[in-house]
């Protein structure tokens, strides 16, 4: 009896290893809103890299020391009639917390663990000045749960000193994004993909997005 089980525990591992299919979240829009007062010189460029991927390009430049950044985010699901719901999450994380480790937020540390590889928000607070991300995009292999294949929006709200009343908004980045089994092109189905080397493109297309206030 216990090694039917365990055949039949082994073989499941192997089918979801081997067998399920792959997903990944492919950004396919950005946006961004910031307040002139407290940013300058904000940009959100979205950059095609291939059928499975497209990178974002932001800047932003802070006018006065972010001492107590604190972020709230939302995901959002698309249903068929192309309308967003709330999905799941809804979260406030202090990310200077989760930074310096006084906070242990499972999703303030997946937060951190995909924005400290690509932008300068890699330090601990304060944040002031040219704040930047470079070359930033979804990776599957820091989110906690393979989503269904759909379309989602992934709202990042951040606030300075978020328990006064009312909080200091600094600004919104939305990122849409497809949760996808990977295109492969006819030429390359017996070649993996290699998404860590953007440098290797099969097609570049630069989609500026307007900032709102």
């Amino acid at each position: 009896m216990r090694l039917s089980v365990a055949l039949l525990v082994g073989a499941l591992l192997i089918w979801s290893v081997c067998c399920e299919p792959k997903v990944i979240y492919k950004t396919t829009n950005l946006e961004c809103f910031t307040i002139p007062m407290l940013t300058a010189n904000a940009s959100c460029i979205l950059k095609a890299i291939n059928w499975n991927m497209a990178v974002a390009q932001m800047d932003v430049y802070f006018l006065q020391p972010v001492n107590n950044m604190t972020v709230r985010i939302k995901v959002f699901k698309r249903d068929y009639s192309n309308k967003y719901h709330p999905f799941l999450v809804d979260v406030l994380v202090n990310l200077c917390d989760i930074i310096d480790r006084r906070n242990h937020s499972p999703y303030g540390k997946y937060m951190w663990n995909l924005f400290k590889r690509y932008t300068n928000f890699n330090h601990s607070c304060p944040f002031v000045g040219h704040m930047f991300a470079r070359d930033l995009f979804i990776d599957e292999s820091v989110v906690p749960i393979k989503l269904p294949l759909g379309y989602y929006q992934v709202s990042l709200t951040s606030f300075e000193n978020y328990r006064d009343k009312p909080p200091l908004c600094l600004g919104t980045i939305k990122f849409y994004a497809q949760s996808m089994i990977p295109v492969t092109s006819k030429r390359n189905r017996t070649m993996p993909m290699n998404r860590t080397n953007i440098q290797d493109t099969l097609q570049t297309a630069i989609i500026p997005v307007q900032i709102g206030n």
